[in-house]
């Protein structure tokens, strides 16, 4: 009996064999790699995507370059008409010669089957670690990693938090991310990275599956450490108590700061900025059914353009929107790194000079780190050469973390710095609580919601910085280094305290006065003897008994000092301050020019 003469394998091909060799390749690299992984671990994330993407990658391409290249082959014959055979390859099992090429075929094929689910999972698990997040696109996303490892989430991975689980947000995520891919890729991403507050996953479905929020309740206490803009770094201690409240009645401790998150209860707002920093309206749905919305006072926007703004039900993170990238303001970072010992507090003035190096600018990381050792080394080499001979190891060392704190918090190359990304808890550098708590927005029936500080914490406590632990005893000293009146009693703590500046210690540094003014050489008391009264109380003849010229003449009788002088300077006002009274004369010689340049008031 003859048989049909067998076709030749429509495989046997240059595209087909050049695809076989690409797949052979990427499935020795990828077991080669995997061995690797197994003995030595990962030297760096780069292998991972070597390891678990691009290899895998290189086999899959090989086996369809493989298929396309048959497939090509047999239509390419068929429209030759040289082959008469099967579209497709058929399979003869009891045929041995077959029987054994198609065994080696599906061992072959099971083995590449397990290599690459293996190597399939492990990318799926390397694409949800903390690496890939964080260290891939180590430019775009160096602040907010080096801001993750040392925050109090450091062991909660990336995807924890910003995907969570279900299907659904895992799609969103990898399609967003292969946005963001593109977008490093082509180099189009923003600088600063924007917080994408309208794309966030609803923190009641990430956060609250491990704070849960009727869980969190009562108060807490908190020290913080803090040390004076003085010679001596006079180190203090300012404690308080924290309201934290509960979200629920049934616990009985439904007030305090956790009632924005009380179950029974609902606070919606409308912000008129993309940072959620300018909020204009808020409305307040009570357990009882009771709805009341207030509105700033001081809001420009009209009935119809709040009503267009979005609602947002707030959450978790309209507090706590830095609970993991946390860039520490420069004060709060020194003072926490001298009430470790990591400065040493006998550094005189060394509070000061740490603060001052770090708010400077400077145009790139290399740069900064010169500038701030050059800063701190040659103020003590300049005022106080004796420390720096003896303590040279303390300035150093002080130097170095100082220079740490700054790599910490600030990023020339993505413009990130202490002021980039504000913070809502709290209310000390950022306006923070404020934002609504401010005493401005009001009600219909003229209910204000309330600024009053005792309702969410203590009235902070200034004492000796005391060991943890150790019992706080009660302080007769006000909470605030000097009190607090006038408008300065009502001013917000962010107006000196902004992130990424040192507060202020003169008159001058908020009132934008000329220090080279000749009235300066005296203080501010010396005219303003009220403190922190704008209108002076000093009779400027106290110091200028005698006066000359138009005053001696009586020709400004009723007129007052600043009435012509200017404050501070002291020098005659300009020829628009002379006119202001004697409008007779404004046609009066009409050339570029003071009046004092021809009238002499002085003799």
């Amino acid at each position: 009996m003859s048989h049909p003469q067998p076709q030749e394998n429509p495989y046997h091909n240059s595209v087909s064999f050049a695809g076989g060799l690409i797949a052979a390749a990427g499935a020795v690299l990828l077991l080669a790699s995997l061995v690797v992984m197994l003995l030595f671990g990962a030297a760096s994330p780069y292998f991972g995507i070597l390891a678990f993407l691009v290899f895998p990658g290189i086999v899959v391409l090989g086996l369809l370059v493989f298929l396309a290249g048959g497939r090509r082959e047999s239509l390419r014959r068929r429209r030759l008409g040289a082959d008469a055979g099967p579209p497709y390859p058929s399979i003869d099992l009891n045929d041995p010669h077959q029987r054994r090429r198609f065994g080696r075929a599906l061992l072959g094929g099971a083995l590449l089957v397990v290599l690459l689910a293996v190597s399939g999972y492990h990318g799926f698990m390397f694409t949800e670690s903390v690496t890939f997040c964080g260290a891939i696109c180590h430019t775009v996303m160096e602040p907010e990693y080096t801001a993750y490892q040392a925050s109090p989430h450091a062991r909660v991975s990336c995807v924890a938090c910003h995907v969570g689980e279900g299907a659904d947000w895992y799609v969103k995520s990898k399609l967003s991310g292969l946005r963001q891919v593109a977008a490093v890729l082509l180099h189009t991403y923003e600088t600063p990275i924007p917080v994408p507050i309208k794309d966030l996953r609803p923190a009641r479905e990430t956060c609250e599956q491990c704070h849960w929020p009727e869980k969190f309740f009562g108060a807490q206490l908190v020290r913080n450490p803090h040390f004076r803009y003085d010679e001596a770094n006079t180190a203090e201690q300012v404690t308080f108590l924290v309201k934290t409240g509960g979200g629920s009645p049934k616990i009985g401790q439904n007030a305090g700061i956790h009632f924005h998150m009380i179950v029974e209860s609902e606070v919606t707002f409308a912000a008129a900025d993309r940072s959620l920093q300018v909020i204009p309206w808020v409305s307040v749905r009570h357990a009882d059914g009771r709805v009341v919305e207030y509105v700033a006072k001081d809001t420009p926007l009209s009935p119809e353009e709040l009503a267009k703004l979005p609602r947002r039900r707030m959450d978790c993170m309209d507090c706590h929107n830095r609970p993991t990238h946390i860039f520490p303001p420069p004060e709060g970072a020194v003072d926490t790194a001298l009430a470790s010992g990591l400065i040493s507090p006998r550094l005189p003035w060394i509070k000061k000079v740490a603060v001052d190096a770090l708010v400077k600018e400077y145009p790139d990381r290399t740069a900064a780190e010169r500038g701030i050792v050059a800063e701190i080394t040659n103020f003590y080499a300049a005022n106080y050469p004796e420390v720096a001979a003896a303590a040279a190891k303390d300035i150093a060392a002080a130097a170095s973390v100082v220079t740490d704190i700054y790599r910490r918090s600030v990023f020339p190359a993505m413009k990130v710095n202490w002021r980039t990304y504000p913070s809502n808890i709290g209310h000390r550098n950022w306006p923070g609580c404020f934002r609504c708590h401010d005493g401005q927005h009001v009600s219909p029936a003229g209910a204000t919601l309330t600024a009053e500080c005792t309702v969410c914490h203590t009235m902070p406590q200034r004492g000796p910085l005391a060991p943890i632990g150790a019992e706080m005893p009660t302080s007769p000293q006000p909470w605030h280094p000097w009190e607090l009146r006038g408008r300065h009693a009502t001013i917000l703590c962010n107006a000196c305290h902004a992130a990424g500046f040192r507060p202020p210690t003169q008159c001058a540094e908020c009132h934008r006065l000329d220090t080279r003014a000749p009235m300066m050489a005296g203080g501010c008391d010396t005219c303003h003897q009220r403190e922190q009264e704008v209108a002076p109380v000093a009779d400027c003849r106290g110091c200028h008994g005698t006066l000359g010229g138009l005053h001696a003449a009586g020709g400004h009788p009723d007129a007052l000092c600043t009435d012509c002088h200017a404050p501070h300077r002291w020098t005659a006002g300009e020829r628009a301050d002379c006119q202001s009274c004697h409008e007779d004369k404004a046609n009066h010689y009409l050339e570029e020019g003071r009046c004092a340049d021809c009238h002499d008031f002085r003799s």
